[in-house]
């Protein structure tokens, strides 16, 4: 018996309460790479402007520091992209290595009811350099999109911007921001499931893709539905969020809190539910599956207690 989208939420949430670890790859996740981040930027910064920095004690305004570091930016350029490329990298590495071992975690949730850090590690082993490619790939055709900013961009001048008479070129580079942003958006639907395709059936990088493309097409109306659920929840907190603006408490406390639901929450709940949509549409064992599939036998067990 397939179960629908409600079943997939409603088992998906008793998986997740049941496996309150399934947040730990993600909190991880977060650690790691924010440690990353200071001590490649951070000390990577200071080793390419350090020496400069004691320029700036004679600056006295916004504009006069600016003076001193776009200069630097412009002389250090090659050093700043290399450093930004080694850091996204790296931490892509790490991302999906993670990202691995969450959705192999959530897998056996998914096929026994439980889970444990030995399935991270062993999916996260397993996987990570495919979706490490898969990953850079997925990204190289969103970067794709940017061809729609082109036109656009050619003909943009920034002085145009203060003309009313002459507006065509901002018009049509705000035009191909937005087919942009709905080239992203399609792309993220249609390949919403690649990831969990990829681990779940331990697949090469392009047979990931495209097993996650077919996917979509085999089953479009589940797919788009549990992503525009997953969608709202993440409008839903975003709102919350702006809301919480308003209160000078709420506005210090929010951010630890949004990152809490975000990592311990939001994160699990959607790999759950993406791991269960697609262990039930391709017939893989599913824990509860059997009582759903053979609902005589749940009859049959209460009369044997």
């Amino acid at each position: 018996m397939v179960e629908d989208i409600g079943k997939i939420i409603s088992n998906g949430f008793e998986t997740y309460t049941k496996n309150l670890n399934l947040g730990v790859p993600f909190a991880l996740n977060v650690i790691i790479t924010s440690l990353l981040a200071f001590i490649i930027l951070g000390f990577g910064f200071l080793n390419i402007f350090g020496p400069s920095l004691s320029t700036l004690e004679n600056a006295t305004t916004p504009q006069e520091v600016l003076l001193i570091i776009i200069p630097l930016v412009i002389t250090h350029l090659t050093q700043i992209i290399i450093l930004f490329i080694t850091f996204f990298l790296i931490s892509l590495a790490i991302e999906s290595f993670f990202n691995a071992g969450a959705i192999g975690m959530a897998r056996q949730a998914t096929e026994t009811g439980k889970t444990g850090l030995t399935a991270m590690v062993e999916a996260g082993k397993k996987n990570v350099v495919n979706l490490f490619l898969a990953d850079a790939l997925v990204g190289l055709l969103a970067l794709a999109g940017i061809v729609f900013m082109v036109p656009g961009a050619l003909k943009f001048d920034i002085n145009q911007l203060l003309s009313p008479e002459k507006n065509g070129a901002p018009l049509l580079l705000i035009a191909g921001i937005f087919l942009w942003v709905l080239y992203l958006l399609i792309l993220g639907l249609v390949l919403a499931v690649f990831r969990y395709s990829l681990v779940v059936d331990n697949l090469e990088p392009i047979e990931g893709i495209t097993t996650g493309f077919n996917f979509f097409k085999k089953n479009k109306s589940d797919v788009f539905v549990l992503w525009i659920i997953l969608g709202i929840i993440i409008v839903a907190i975003t709102i919350i969020g702006e809301l919480m603006r308003f209160s000078p408490v709420m506005n210090f406390i929010w951010p630890l809190v949004n990152v809490f639901i975000s990592v311990f929450v939001v994160a699990p709940l959607t790999t759950v539910f993406w791991v269960r949509l697609y262990m039930t549409r391709t017939g893989k064992e599913v824990y509860f599956n059997e009582l759903l599939a053979h609902p005589n036998d749940l009859g049959k067990l209460k009369s044997d207690q």
